[in-house]
């Protein structure tokens, strides 16, 4: 179905614009008013969380365009790392030390975004051949 193709760009495009916005607020020790995106942790030591996320949504992007069968089984594959990845990003701004983050609209965003790839990636566009 065409539809999924465009509910998959859709939500890359969605991923890149959730990896600047606000991730997480955080008012606790050296970080006070501080809000973390995907793209900008501070002096944190989480280093550029969506990243990874970014780079295999790009190469996803890429197997949507190719009308082959081995592409969409790779654009699976892709779209399993960047909602893994999602996960991952969701979990990594937990409760520590007893202090928990405030979590922001980006967080769920790159969440939804990551489900929404997966999504598009199980229901491939594949056009017919004409028969010869």
């Amino acid at each position: 179905m065409k539809i999924f193709r465009t509910i998959g760009i859709a939500a890359i495009i969605l991923l890149f614009i959730s990896a600047f916005l606000p991730w997480v607020y955080i008012n606790f020790g050296k970080l006070h008013d501080a809000y973390l995106t995907g793209m900008n942790t501070g002096i944190t030591n989480y280093g550029k969380p969506a990243i990874l996320g970014l780079f295999f949504s790009l190469l996803f992007l890429i197997t949507v365009f190719i009308p082959k069968v081995w592409a969409k089984r790779t654009g699976i594959f892709f779209a399993v790392i960047v909602l893994a990845w999602g996960i991952r990003n969701y979990f990594l701004f937990t409760c520590e030390m007893g202090y928990c983050p405030h979590r922001q609209i980006g967080l769920y965003l790159t969440l939804l975004a990551s489900l929404a790839i997966m999504v598009s990636a199980l229901m491939p566009y594949v056009p017919e051949e004409e028969n010869r």
